[in-house]
């Protein structure tokens, strides 16, 4: 064989075998957002951060989530000392249909959790768990084909206190 088909066989095959690994890829897309933003406990304001890990296959989405919200605010505590403050960590394992165009996303899901909330006053730390329903919607734009932002909108139904919020996030993933 020559120089030049032997090069053209090698580059022919590299090409294949790449094209094969992206597509391994993009038949299985992974990714994980990453963000914080407002929520509701109840009827009270608080902040939420969280973490949410997602796998895509077909035009379905597995996500696992972890949230956590506070309403621990020094300025609020120097105004109301016998404010109860409050801690919940949401653990949540949700499944739903997605649908996408090239550059975004869009997803709805349902599944089960667990809710741990911790009350604490000055003179005592209260914690109670609860099973959960956790509900959640989000929406991604992907410029590139790791990186992305977006909204993800959630809410937890317990026998502890109801869970709404937002996080505005950062998206990290193979797509």
């Amino acid at each position: 064989m020559n120089q030049r088909l032997r090069v053209r066989l090698f580059c022919g095959l590299l090409l294949i075998t790449s094209s094969a690994h992206s597509q391994s890829f993009n038949s299985h897309p992974w990714w994980v957002s990453l963000g914080a933003g407002p929520s509701l406990v109840g009827s009270t304001f608080s902040m939420n951060a969280g973490m949410v890990y997602c796998y895509q296959f077909e035009h379905s989405v597995i996500s696992a989530r972890i949230i956590g919200v506070t309403n621990k605010n020094p300025t609020v505590q120097k105004i109301d000392p016998t404010q109860i403050n409050y801690k919940f960590s949401d653990y949540s394992v949700l499944y739903g249909p997605l649908w996408q165009l090239e550059q975004t996303y869009v997803s709805i899901g349902a599944g089960i959790g667990l809710v741990r909330a911790a009350y604490e006053t000055p003179a005592s730390i209260v914690t109670h768990t609860s099973v959960s329903l956790p509900l959640e919607a989000q929406w991604f734009w992907r410029p590139t084909r790791f990186a992305g932002i977006g909204l993800y909108a959630y809410a937890n139904l317990n026998f502890e206190k109801q869970l709404f919020g937002t996080l505005m996030c950062v998206q990290l993933g193979m797509w």
